[in-house]
């Protein structure tokens, strides 16, 4: 079990009531405590449970339909040639299991067109989660528009999203930020992905802001000759709030204001390879002091969900070293700052939810 500065507690014990944890310490202490049921796990090594902070359930069923490695103007493409947003609802549920069964506890689930029914799936199903409704288009925030839908879950809440400052008009994109900021939910928001995305922010130009510009989505976010992490800025759309999903373009400058706002980062390192987008300076992001967690993404840009195959491809290969507790932070208690839930996941801990997960056999070597 890991927990904390000093991570790994052996002979542990969790006492739990079937929702939350009432009690944590050591078996040869907490069996003369506690009587009730006794789930022995064996020699294994138990963590919170994962927390995928980006991912887009809604296409779970275009595995395997999209480009790999062509970069993202030709995934795009190749995304558009199916039927995006005809949900199957079998494949989320099979989605969000495969997730669960994988030690995911809590997900950050990004929706266009099917957020509520994606929202019932995860909830019917036990899966923490936000289900965020996300802003796509150039037209004017309404008067008292409502961006999520105000039902009650059991298991999570709606939240609101901006898709992208290329395809999002900026008064959409700080009208959804204002509405989480009221509510206390975090706004992600897809930010310096892409070499695409800088050419559109700065210039307005490019193949790609043709195909945007022809079905009506191409923000009013050119000519401004900024990067994208600079135009965010200017929006005010950077706070401890935030989470920055890819920032696989940033430069040192970028970085050092994500960190001065104290923006939360999202990386999806198996995502942006699949694509072809290169990959973001983890190093650098890391040695910021920015708070950083990791996502999946979408299974149209990614082998599957699994976090722990996330974890696991990061770990492999990036160029600094980590702790066994600051590499399992990247998807649990990091995640769990960056969403506000800190307070029910995270950590093993009384008074949180009592979900947790087992550290793949074949991972051991590389966290301890």
């Amino acid at each position: 079990m890991t927990s904390g500065e000093n991570p790994v507690i052996e002979d542990f014990a969790l006492i739990h009531d079937g929702n939350c944890i009432l009690e944590t310490g050591t078996w040869s202490v907490l069996k003369n405590t506690f009587s009730g049921d006794v789930q022995d796990l064996g020699e294994v090594t138990i963590v919170p449970g994962l927390i995928n902070a980006h991912v887009h359930l809604e296409l779970s069923h275009l595995k395997g339909r999209t480009v790999q490695g062509k970069g993202f103007t030709n995934w795009i493409k190749s995304l558009l040639s199916n039927p995006l947003y005809d949900l199957d609802s079998e494949a989320v549920s099979e989605a969000v299991q495969q997730m669960r069964d994988n030690g995911t506890a809590f997900c950050v689930d990004i929706s266009t067109r099917n957020c509520a029914q994606v929202a019932s799936i995860m909830d019917k199903l036990g899966m923490g989660f936000y289900a965020c409704c996300e802003a796509i288009g150039t037209q004017q925030p309404k008067q008292g528009a409502k961006f999520f839908p105000q039902k009650e879950f059991t298991y999570g809440r709606a939240a609101g999203a901006g898709h992208s400052l290329y395809s999002t008009g900026s008064e959409l994109l700080q009208a959804v930020k204002i509405a989480n900021d009221a509510a206390g939910l975090p706004y992600p928001i897809h930010l310096a992905e892409n070499a695409e995305e800088d050419e559109i922010v700065a210039q307005g130009t490019g193949e790609f802001a043709e195909m945007l510009k022809g079905a009506g989505l191409l923000a009013d976010s050119g000519n401004k000759g900024l990067r994208p992490v600079e135009y965010a800025d200017q929006l005010d759309l950077l706070d401890e709030s935030t989470l920055a999903v890819h920032c696989v373009r940033v430069n040192e400058e970028d970085i050092s204001t994500l960190a001065e706002r104290k923006v939360n980062v999202c990386l999806c390192p198996r995502s942006n390879e699949y694509i072809g987008e290169g990959r973001a300076p983890w190093e650098m992001i890391l040695e910021s002091g920015i708070n950083t967690c990791l996502g999946t993404d979408s299974i149209a840009s990614n082998h599957d969900l699994s976090m722990w195959n996330e974890l696991e491809y990061l770990l492999k290969n990036i160029n600094i070293s980590m702790s066994t507790a600051e590499a399992l932070a990247l998807v649990t208690s990091n995640s769990a700052k960056a969403l506000k839930i800190d307070d029910s996941y995270g950590s093993l801990e009384k008074g949180k939810r009592a979900v947790y997960a087992t550290v793949p056999a074949h991972l051991e070597d590389l966290l301890f």
